[in-house]
């Protein structure tokens, strides 16, 4: 999660769970963008900023409040999603509803199982060859070192028998329209328009009009993702991996073992663990809910 004070600052720890420093904090009711909140105490593990974690009365972590330095009155608040990257950019819009294998052709999907590559770094690699790439958040922060071969020409995102002539090189993003990104559990996460997410790839926030109207276009005769090039192997056909319209049935090969349900088809109602921390009966965030008061819009 990116800070909107200082953006060079990235906040890392994201678990649901109370913070220790936290547990014992009695803490007022705050209404915060029209949600009720528990305000932790300040977290001095942050110097850019004065900051504080956000709670439900459950405990739940939700988001924090950052204040400025300099102003105290001067604040911004920053809330947890369910998809990584509006988390990460604090933006509405952004959606997760296929997998990966539900987007690629089958040809794809077979090459990627027969190779064994089911995580992302391996997703990415695969595609190094041609202006595809798959994306995951840290990929996005953290940009991979990419091996090149003087000779042969290959790329590897780790040093293979080339490694006498592979020289590092950061990974270029060819082709921002053949861009794929995608969560942890391989679900492809779309951004919404105007979104930063292309600033931090390098480039430009706004398209020419011409641009974005022959995108439209091309959107019309072509499938709205990328299609996705292969690392060539000794298994690789000469038939081309394209993607299925977007309307089409997919004729999948389905993976040897179940793949991981995402985050938003989990249908629990069970809670997060705290056992890091006492139960809500225990702690004066409960000792202030006994006592209830007029809940009160945040001003900092």
């Amino acid at each position: 999660m990116q800070s909107i004070l200082d953006p060079k600052v990235l906040y890392t720890d994201l678990s649901r769970d109370i913070v220790e420093h936290d547990v014992d904090v009695v803490s007022d009711l705050w209404n915060m963008d029209g949600r009720d909140v528990y305000r932790g105490s300040r977290d001095r593990q942050y110097e850019h900023a004065n900051v504080y974690w956000l709670y439900t009365e459950d405990l739940e972590r939700v988001g924090l409040v950052e204040h400025s330095l300099e102003n105290q009155a001067d604040f911004r608040i920053l809330w947890f999603h369910d998809n990584p990257f509006a988390t990460l950019l604090q933006e509405e819009g952004w959606t997760s509803e296929q997998s990966i294998w539900s987007v690629l052709s089958r040809p794809a999907v077979e090459m990627f199982l027969a190779e064994d590559w089911t995580n992302p770094s391996s997703l990415l690699n695969a595609c190094l060859h041609g202006p595809s790439r798959i994306l995951t958040v840290d990929m996005v922060l953290n940009k991979p070192i990419v091996y090149r071969c003087s000779v042969c020409g290959s790329k590897s995102m780790k040093k293979t028998e080339c490694t006498e002539f592979q020289t590092p090189m950061e990974l270029d993003f060819p082709h921002q329209a053949k861009i794929i990104f995608i969560d942890d559990d391989l679900y492809v996460c779309e951004p919404p328009t105007g979104s930063r997410i292309w600033e931090l790839l390098g480039f430009k926030s706004q398209r020419p009009l011409h641009d974005v109207l022959m995108a439209s276009q091309e959107q019309e005769e072509q499938p709205s993702l990328p299609q996705v090039e292969l690392m060539e192997t000794e298994q690789q056909t000469s038939v081309p991996l394209e993607l299925p319209p977007q309307n089409a049935q997919p004729n999948l090969v389905l993976p040897p073992h179940p793949l991981p349900l995402h985050p938003l088809q989990l249908q629990t109602t069970e809670r997060l663990s705290l056992a890091a921390g006492p139960t809500l009966a225990h702690t004066k965030y409960a000792m202030s809910l006994q006592s209830p008061g007029q809940k009160r819009r945040y001003s900092g």
